[in-house]
């Protein structure tokens, strides 16, 4: 599989996620730099997104459609899109299986859906 195919996405369980965040932080402590709480996600989801791996899913935000999607594919979407899960905008219940997260459409059949939570 090379990067940009459709394909299932690779995303860490949290326990994978919170060991790879402790060891960057780490490594960061022990040469000088202090990342913020923030820095330290962001990095570490670009750099992991960047070959192929990704966090895990959020936690639904409430009151909206609880459906989720994961851009991962490279030809498709944009640096400021690829990697970032994304939330349907829709009213909790919404009929069918197509979401908008108003940068993103997708429906459940995709790879890299989550869909919503009934």
């Amino acid at each position: 599989m090379t990067p940009g195919q459709q394909s299932t996405p690779r995303t860490l369980t949290e326990e994978e996620y919170e060991l790879a965040y402790t060891r960057l932080t780490a490594i960061a402590h022990r040469n000088g730099s202090r990342l913020s709480r923030g820095t330290a996600h962001e990095a570490l989801a670009e750099t992991l997104a960047a070959i192929g791996v990704f966090t895990p899913a959020p936690e639904p935000e409430p009151d909206t459609c609880t459906a989720l999607y994961l851009p991962h594919d490279t030809e498709e979407f944009g640096p400021d899109v690829f990697g970032a899960w994304q939330q349907c905008g829709d009213d909790p219940g919404h009929d069918g299986t197509d979401h908008d997260s108003g940068e993103v459409r997708w429906n459940d059949l995709l790879p890299g859906a989550v869909p919503a939570i009934q």
